[in-house]
């Protein structure tokens, strides 16, 4: 292999704020025995639970109570009804996590509203896959090449306002295949043997030349439910965070995980990467200038959710938000020509959220965060750089 065609490095991950990726398990009030005392959330290996209620005779009982769940009994509860404890079923669980917050602060209460758990190896070690990386590097990129291209910035925002004003605007369809088309015309610069270029051909996409491996297994890392938290404002414009009942498993701050990237020069630089660094530079800037945006119209009523974030240079993950997972803000010329556009985009989206009523500062009009170690923080911050 020529080192000179091709670049590896091996990165670390490093949670600045707390991260979820979802691996699409839900998990109710039944499926997982939460102990409100310890505050902590016990998962189980469901097969090994079963073998256990069978063998304990406890297989009518536990029909009966999941028959007649009413979210008012907890599976510990239950549990422990039946002369058992945490120290009795330590051969079924499969991991733990920290749950310091109870549902709607209700100390007494003795279950958690559904756990969205993150995602996990084969093994129950946690990870983050390199295609979720890979997903903000392709933002960022994209965001860097549209700094250099305002004829492409005019072109698709013009789009983007007739189609949403249009009596015939259908949100997923009309506006996924606006971006698709940005992304097709950016991105897709590589030539086929018959020496063209085509827009929709993944053939032809210069990310081809990225490769970004899922992050190594890490056993034993630490995680904690925490509750998804919008910081928005009361009618006199000062902060009024609402605690919503969404509880998600996170990595928590300070963990670090490590990856691997790979990139083709000759590929990559048809979209001015050539190197890793340039790399980290487009997610960074990115970053920088999402997290500005929020700062203008959060910053002052919520400076403790923004404490620390300037380590990092990446959203990741579930509940980071609508502006740094789309570029839209950044296409359109100015911040309130791109507060109006959202909003009526947000507001046709979803209609019983009252976007066009309510988003008067910045669109969308709440902050995502979640409160860890007693503290308001952002969700899904993360600093990558090379080892």
């Amino acid at each position: 292999m020529n080192s000179k065609q091709f670049e590896t490095a091996k990165m670390c991950l490093k949670v600045v704020t707390p991260i979820n990726i979802a691996d699409g398990i839900v998990l109710g009030a039944k499926d997982y025995l939460y102990d409100s005392r310890r505050q902590k959330v016990y998962f189980l290996n469901l097969h090994q639970w079963h073998m256990f209620i069978y063998k304990h005779m406890l297989l009518e009982k536990y029909e009966s109570y999941l028959a007649n769940f009413r979210d008012k009994q907890s599976l510990l509860e239950w549990l422990r009804m039946q002369g058992y404890d945490i120290d009795d079923v330590r051969t079924v669980i499969t991991s733990e996590a920290l749950a310091t917050v109870n549902l709607m602060d209700s100390e007494r209460k003795k279950t958690l509203n559904d756990i969205n758990r993150h995602i996990q190896q084969p093994d129950g070690s946690l990870y983050v896959p390199g295609s979720s990386i890979k997903g903000v590097f392709r933002t960022a990129i994209l965001y860097s090449l549209l700094q250099k291209r305002q004829d492409i910035k005019v072109k698709y925002w013009r789009q983007i306002q007739e189609k949403i004003s249009s009596n015939y605007f259908k949100p997923y369809r009309d506006f996924n295949k606006l971006i698709s088309d940005l992304e097709n015309e950016l991105l897709h610069t590589l030539r086929l043997l018959d020496g063209n270029i085509r827009s929709n051909n993944a053939v032809c996409s210069a990310m081809r030349g990225l490769q970004v491996s899922d992050t190594y297994a890490s056993r034993n890392m630490q995680t904690a439910i925490l509750q998804k938290v919008d910081g928005g404002f009361d009618k006199f414009g000062k902060a009024s965070p609402k605690k919503l009942p969404i509880f998600r498993e996170c990595m928590l701050p300070e963990a670090e995980l490590f990856f691997d990237v790979k990139i083709e020069k000759a590929v990559m630089n048809t979209i001015a990467i050539n190197s890793v660094d340039d790399l980290l530079k487009a997610t960074h800037s990115f970053f920088a200038a999402v997290t500005d945006l929020l700062q203008q119209a959060f910053g002052k009523e919520y400076q403790e959710a923004f404490q620390g974030v300037a380590a990092g240079n990446m959203f990741l993950g579930g509940n980071t938000g609508f502006l740094s997972k789309t570029l839209l803000a950044m296409l359109a010329p100015d911040k309130d020509t791109a507060k109006n556009t959202i909003k009526v985009l947000l507001d046709k989206s979803f209609k019983t959220h009252k976007h066009l009523l309510r988003d008067k500062i910045i669109a969308p009009r709440t902050l995502k965060c979640t409160n860890y170690n007693g503290k308001l923080m952002l969700m899904g911050v993360a600093e990558v750089r090379k080892v």
